[in-house]
């Protein structure tokens, strides 16, 4: 079964913005992290204080915010990494 990555409209409107050339390496990498989540450990970070726990994603300059609930992967956003600690502020 292929692997289900549902985007939050918040991830959508972050995609929409994001060059094209970063917008493929991005979803590229959701995709293998979706696909195959033990290879993608090593770009996939657990951030602490969240319950349940928020993941985070590296793909270049931008950072994906996730949560992995059983088969799916929630997308919440998709930011430039210089925006990620404003963006936690916002998810406590």
């Amino acid at each position: 079964m292929p692997p289900v990555v549902l985007l939050a409209p918040a991830a959508a409107r972050d995609l929409d913005l994001l060059p094209s050339d970063c917008r493929d390496q991005v979803l590229a990498e959701v995709m293998a992290c979706a696909a195959n989540p033990a290879q993608a450990r090593a770009q996939v970070k657990h951030l602490r204080g969240f319950k349940p726990p928020l993941l985070r994603l590296r793909s270049g300059d931008y950072r994906v915010l996730f949560r992995d609930i059983g088969e799916e992967l929630h997308v919440y956003r998709i930011i430039d990494r210089k925006d990620l600690e404003r963006t936690l502020k916002r998810f406590r």
